[in-house]
């Protein structure tokens, strides 16, 4: 295993590459599975209620001033797909604490 060739701001970056060999002999190369963290490891950093038309990705650009980091927000909603929090009107959605920060902060 080795680790994925992703930026510090993706959803999957430290996510170890893997391989397997087929019975063919050909070698399979894959992402092992990112597991969700629980929802009540999140911090909040502030919620907001969603107005229909807001998106992860703007979502984690007002709080995070990038956009790509669009993932914490989903992972804190408990969501797998990003496209459940899009179009939710009236969704309260948790704005959380990188955690990373958290984490620290617990040790």
């Amino acid at each position: 295993m080795t680790a994925a060739p992703f930026p510090p701001n993706s959803r999957y970056y430290g996510i170890p590459v893997v391989s397997r060999v087929r019975d063919d002999g050909t070698t399979e190369v894959h992402l092992a599975r990112r597991i969700l963290p629980a929802p009540g490891l999140h911090v909040p950093l502030g919620h907001r209620r969603l107005d229909g038309a807001e998106r992860p990705d703007t979502l984690a650009y007002d709080a995070y001033g990038d956009p790509a980091l669009w993932w914490r927000v989903v992972d804190a909603a408990g969501e797998a797909d990003p496209a459940r929090l899009t179009g939710s009107d009236s969704r309260l959605v948790m704005i959380p604490l990188p955690l990373e920060i958290t984490a620290r902060g617990n040790a």
